[in-house]
């Protein structure tokens, strides 16, 4: 080789030599270096340490500050000092660059339009949902004050802009209870029947609601059927619910309109049933009172005298577990011995109608009360020809004063004076034909 050759191959060499320092000097850290802990300030305990994520066996010295490392070794040494990331505290995602080179612009850049855009979206639906509950709220307000036609517009323009509502199937069987309360029965019937299609068709945010208030929709329907005088129809409707699942008063109540409802349609058999499965399956003291006095009426409708006389002397069977309170249990003692008792009288069951007018004189002594069935009973024991008993009532009811009370009881001493002067002359006429006959 030449002088000048060797002179320009240790040139090229020597520029070599530096671009590799050059470039090994700002080699960048794969992570970067974690920033010292501050120091705690005077009297607090120091924070405590966080758990690694990933234990180390040795901690790499640093590298030296005094210069970069010659040659390739500086990357080397460089890669194995510089930390890992932690899995705690994730790098944020490299920034993408367009094929021209360009930076793109970081998403968090639009965050604050997006946000706006959302707040506004949610403002909107928040504001709608508060405009649909007002409205709502107002119908049930009218509604609640008897106010039907202010009621029934708001309850209508709920229904057609809020499709999707929660509140739809209870919205529903308001107007439509609405409605059957202005007559419109066929209106009614159609939002009843609208709260049974969601309970069964419709795949809604409402489904569920349309399912509970469903089993009032139909106890409405059978209800509007057996006020039109669709007997037959409203208790095969209350029939229909028998396994529903509803609470014991609920289905109590079913049962009574069921057992009604048969009764008016001319099935008193079928309605004699009902009334006795209601007895014996539930215990609302108030329903069964109701049922007990029905079965009774019927019982001696059909002739059945001691079925019914049975029924009505449970009122006077005092239960002391029986839950309902005296003032009701008396209320329900003189409705069924009074009712049970003339319609005895009425159909010359003398002895029945003497019995229960004897233990409805022992329900209270309030004059208003205690005329009218000594008078009664007077009437029953002379019918009866027990004419001593008769006219023992009679006197005590004709000496009575009448002065201070209601005219349809003040005028029951002077029918006693009557029916006792009538017996008085009929004693003695008898009597005196006695006297005639010849002796034998």
């Amino acid at each position: 080789m030449s002088k000048s050759e060797r002179i320009l191959a240790l040139g090229v060499g020597w520029v070599g030599l530096l671009l590799v320092n050059l470039s090994a000097a700002s080699a960048p850290s794969l992570a970067p270096a974690p920033a010292p802990a501050p120091a705690p300030a005077s009297g607090t305990a120091p924070a405590p340490l966080r758990q690694a994520a990933e234990p180390t066996a040795a901690v790499a010295p640093a590298a030296p500050t005094a210069g970069p490392l010659p040659g390739p070794a500086a990357a080397s040494a460089a890669r194995e000092v510089a930390p890992a990331a932690s899995p705690l505290e994730p790098a944020s995602p490299p920034i993408p660059a367009s094929a021209h080179g360009a930076e793109i612009p970081h998403p968090k850049a639009n965050w604050a339009e997006a946000d706006s855009g959302a707040n506004q979206e949610v403002s909107e639906t928040t504001s709608n949902a508060g405009t649909a509950s007002a409205k709502l709220m107002r119908a049930r307000s009218f509604r609640i004050n008897h106010e039907w036609a202010r009621a029934i517009p708001l309850y209508e323009a709920f229904i057609v802009e809020n499709p999707e509502s929660v509140d739809l199937p209870y919205a529903l069987l308001e107007l439509g209870r609405t409605y059957a309360q202005v007559g419109a029965t066929e209106a009614a019937l159609s939002r009843f029947y609208r709260v049974l299609d969601m309970a069964v068709y419709v795949d809604s945010p409402s489904i569920l609601q349309a399912r509970e208030v469903s089993y009032s929709a139909q106890y409405d329907i059978a209800q509007i059927q057996m006020g039109l005088g669709n007997y037959g129809q409203a208790a095969r409707l209350f029939r229909g619910m028998h396994k529903l699942p509803l609470n014991g008063v609920d289905m109590a109540n079913i049962y009574l309109n069921c057992a009604r409802c048969l009764k008016l349609s001319g099935d008193k058999f079928a309605a004699s049933n009902e009334y006795r499965a209601l007895l014996e399956l539930f215990k609302d003291p108030t329903v069964l009172a109701e049922g007990r006095f029905e079965l009774a009426v019927l019982y001696a409708e059909l002739g059945r005298r001691d079925e019914a006389l049975q029924q009505v002397l449970a009122f006077f069977e005092r239960q002391k577990n029986s839950g309902m309170p005296d003032e009701s249990w008396r209320y329900w003692q003189r409705r069924a011995g009074n009712q049970l008792a003339n319609m005895f009288y009425s159909a010359g069951n003398l002895a029945e109608a003497a019995e229960l007018y004897g233990k409805l004189l022992q329900l209270s002594t309030e004059t208003r009360w205690r005329w009218p069935l000594l008078y009664q009973v007077g009437l029953v024991a002379e019918q009866m020809k027990d004419l001593a008993k008769a006219k023992a009532v009679f006197t005590e009811l004709a000496g009575a004063k009448a002065e201070g009370m209601p005219s349809e009881v003040a005028e029951l001493p002077k029918l006693a004076q009557w029916r006792l002067e009538h017996l008085n002359w009929s004693e003695r006429i008898d009597t005196e034909l006695k006297s005639l006959k010849p002796e034998a």
